[in-house]
């Protein structure tokens, strides 16, 4: 069933990198939903990032995804996300995100950009929390945007259309 993606952006600290290169083993990226009237969860096990945040000049974040990689420890859900339906990872093994404007604020960053799955691409924004030893962000995107069950449930009847992504980035 629909366990959303990952979007991921990694994220550096402030001034004294100019750029990270972040992946998997320096954090998380997690979605969760709900199937059936219960909650699920899962990961991508798979990711990694390059980005440059203010006040650095020409802030960016690219990150891409492993589709095949998102793992929610369900068997039956993990051999249903990779199919055609769903993540169709035959054909669009990749999801990336790349930035389009990213603004310093007092919390962290306030981040906009364009995030493609199945080769459609939507606009997204999160405000990303810059803690003492971590970035973290935790945001919703409409799964049907993307085409995600869009055949077996695209009246998000069994699969809530609102996947909420969650991030974090150890420093």
């Amino acid at each position: 069933m629909s366990f959303f993606i990952a979007l991921y952006l990694s994220l550096a600290t402030t001034v004294v990198q100019a750029e990270l290169k972040s992946s998997h083993q320096s954090g998380s990226v997690a979605f969760s939903g709900q199937h059936a009237g219960m909650n699920f969860e899962g990961k991508f096990e798979r990711w990694e990032a390059t980005l440059t945040l203010p006040p650095q000049s020409n802030p960016s974040i690219i990150a891409t995804f492993y589709m095949s990689s998102a793992k929610t420890g369900d068997s039956i859900y993990d051999s249903t996300l990779p199919e055609f339906d769903w993540f169709d990872v035959e054909n669009h093994a990749l999801g990336k995100f790349v930035s389009t404007k990213i603004e310093m604020t007092e919390e962290g960053y306030q981040v906009l950009g364009d995030l493609t799955i199945k080769n459609i691409t939507q606009p997204v924004n999160f405000m990303l929390i810059d803690s003492q030893d971590q970035l973290s962000t935790s945001f919703g995107i409409n799964r049907l945007d993307y085409k995600i069950g869009w055949e077996s449930d695209p009246d998000a009847e069994w699969v809530s259309k609102t996947i909420f992504i969650s991030m974090v980035i150890n420093k």
